[in-house]
């Protein structure tokens, strides 16, 4: 008798693991596949208030968790709603600060309390309208840095952005008065780490580079945003609020 055939039957038992065979499972992981949905999807569930919350509350205990989850990659409504929520938290967060800097400071006679205000309100506009600017340009270059690896195949647009954006949920840390906001920013970079690393499977060095080198130019590029429509923009169009005018020197 021919025992050939029977002896093609044989199987690994289950409790033998194959490096191979988990190597061709990993080649089919889908970066596309739609999760069980966010708290902030979920928001018709918890209220927007309450859906935002929990996500932040989420993006900072529990962020790749929170990137599984993600139930449409392939759209981006959703994720741009959170993200400007998050961006008026910068404004507010800016505001804030301004207003607790006139509170506790003190201020020479002439000290233009109108003026001040007005830059505060015009910083609350350009800090959360810049935190928006600055997260595209992120994504901008995030994108070519991990295209260039590699062992990386192309990653959807509307997949980065979604993933970048619930990375901002720190942003409910920037409100904290004075230590709150560079909290914030950690915490964001951090979790841009951990999105590369977990939910879109770049290797941990790649994404822990890739995500420091975009990191550097947004932030010295709202620098110099910042120095340019400040000191070059309005303090030459609406004056300087703090401004003394000395008097004039009479001689004896």
């Amino acid at each position: 008798p021919e025992h050939g055939p029977t002896m093609s039957r044989v199987r690994t038992p289950d409790n033998i693991a194959i490096a191979s065979l988990k190597q061709k499972q990993a080649e089919h992981f889908d970066p596309m596949a739609a999760g069980a949905g966010t708290p902030w999807e979920d928001r018709g569930s918890f209220g927007i208030a309450g859906a935002f919350f929990k996500t932040c509350k989420m993006s900072m205990t529990a962020p790749a968790t929170l990137q599984s989850l993600i139930r449409r990659p392939e759209t981006t409504g959703d994720a741009s709603a959170f993200l400007i929520a998050c961006c008026i938290l910068w404004g507010a967060s800016t505001l804030m600060h301004g207003l607790i800097l006139l509170i506790v400071q003190s201020h020479p006679p002439d000290f233009n309390q109108s003026l001040y205000l007005i830059y505060c309100v015009i910083a609350f506009v350009a800090a959360g309208g810049g935190v928006y600017l600055l997260f595209r340009l992120y994504n901008i270059i995030y994108a070519k840095l991990i295209a260039q690896e590699k062992s990386q195949s192309l990653l959807p647009a509307p997949l980065l952005f979604n993933v970048t954006a619930y990375s901002m949920g720190p942003s409910l840390r920037a409100i904290i008065p004075f230590i709150g906001p560079p909290i914030a920013m950690l915490w964001i970079f951090i979790n841009l780490v951990l999105a590369g690393s977990k939910r879109l499977r770049i290797r941990g060095t790649a994404a822990f580079i890739d995500a420091m080198l975009a990191c550097i130019v947004v932030v010295a590029v709202g620098g110099v945003g910042y120095w340019i429509g400040d000191r070059l923009i309005l303090h030459q169009v609406l004056g300087d609020p703090a401004e003394i005018i000395a008097p004039k020197s009479t001689n004896p």
